[in-house]
């Protein structure tokens, strides 16, 4: 084709930046998928903020023990042989990790942290990228909760470069990890009067349907997988962490807008996802679905205040309705405190 012709497809380095909160069992699954990569210039930033030292632990016995037997997946063609060990790796402290103005070669950088959030979490790779990664650099923001195929980076890097803007931020097409027929999402969309989303695709088979779909205006890359140019932090910023959880991609997406970046996504580029492992275990046993509520309600406030506050009189009712639910289940605790933290949102400046 000769849209290929525009730029060549060359392994120009990426860097790919996992957050792990108490889950490392499909951390190393989703390691061991991405070590299995058909693009070989990569390097993996690791930031677990989990509660303990538990994933910390494993992690280390993982990424030096060639009979680790930890890993339990249902995509065995991608996962296993598990990678010849040890791998070339370096586990650090967070302050040491932000101290250091060493340039760090291993493959997969480990950096314990403080729970901070996702946000935060994911930057305190992407500073580190901002410094001293080259121009022409990619990132590719993975959840931990993932499994690739073995040519998904390939393909996100031969799509952007077939493409004839520079400035693009491309996602993936995410199908169900339990149901990898059935698409997840090609992408999300956004609805600003409620404050409402929804996955497009979400529960079809995937058919190649929508292989050609546009992302509109309000249309936003899903989280889970976030492809994209250093040039994009460089221009943007880093993720704004005043969410904590939830709405950091939806807000990435809006200073992609506002600077002008293409947002797409590359339906050859796949990805199995479970969704929320680090909310829920894989059986969909409730784990934290307190901080899950209240923080999805808040920051449905915080984001329109931020982007579309003329819209808040419209999307204030739903989320209204949303803490009168709880308040009818009795979540007495989350009720006050979400209501109290909206309030405080309501009346700053």
């Amino acid at each position: 084709m000769a849209v290929l012709k525009k730029r060549q497809v060359s392994m120009d380095k990426v860097y790919i930046v996992l957050v792990n909160h108490n889950n490392y069992s499909d951390t190393i699954e989703c390691l061991e998928s991405l070590l299995k990569s058909t693009y070989l210039n990569f390097q993996i930033f690791l930031i677990d903020n989990s509660a303990n030292d538990e994933s910390i632990n494993n992690f280390s016995t993982w990424v030096t023990d060639g009979n680790y037997r930890g890993i339990h997946t249902n995509f065995e063609y991608l996962v296993f042989p598990a990678t010849q060990k040890p791998i070339d790796h370096i586990i650090i402290n967070e302050s040491d990790f932000n101290q250091s103005k060493e340039l760090f070669e291993e493959k997969i950088i480990i950096i314990r942290a403080t729970n901070n959030g996702f946000a935060a979490a994911n930057n305190i790779a992407l500073r580190y990228i901002l410094k001293n990664g080259t121009d022409d650099s990619f990132i590719w923001i993975l959840n931990n909760d993932t499994v690739v195929e073995k040519e998904t980076l390939t393909n996100l890097m031969a799509f952007y470069k077939a493409g004839s803007d520079i400035r693009s931020l491309i996602g993936s097409k995410l199908k169900y990890y339990y149901n990898p027929d059935i698409l997840q999402a090609i992408a999300g969309k956004y609805n600003t009067w409620i404050g409402k989303h929804y996955h497009i695709g979400d529960g079809q088979k995937d058919l190649g349907q929508f292989d050609n779909y546009k992302l509109g205006r309000y249309d936003y890359i899903i989280g889970a997988a976030i492809f994209l140019p250093k040039l994009f932090i460089k221009t943007a910023g880093l993720m704004c962490e005043d969410y904590f959880l939830y709405f950091e991609e939806l807000d990435w997406m809006q200073m992609a807008h506002k600077y002008g970046f293409k947002i797409t996504v590359a339906p050859n580029a796949i990805v199995y996802h479970k969704e929320g492992s680090s909310i829920t275990v894989n059986n969909g046993k409730q784990r934290d679905t307190f901080n899950a509520e209240y923080y999805s309600i808040t920051n449905r406030v915080k984001f329109i205040k931020k982007w579309y506050p003329f819209r808040l009189f419209t999307v204030l009712p739903g989320v209204a309705f949303a803490i009168l639910k709880r308040l009818l289940k009795g979540k007495l605790k989350l009720v006050y405190k979400t209501s109290a933290s909206i309030f405080k949102i309501l009346i700053t400046k």
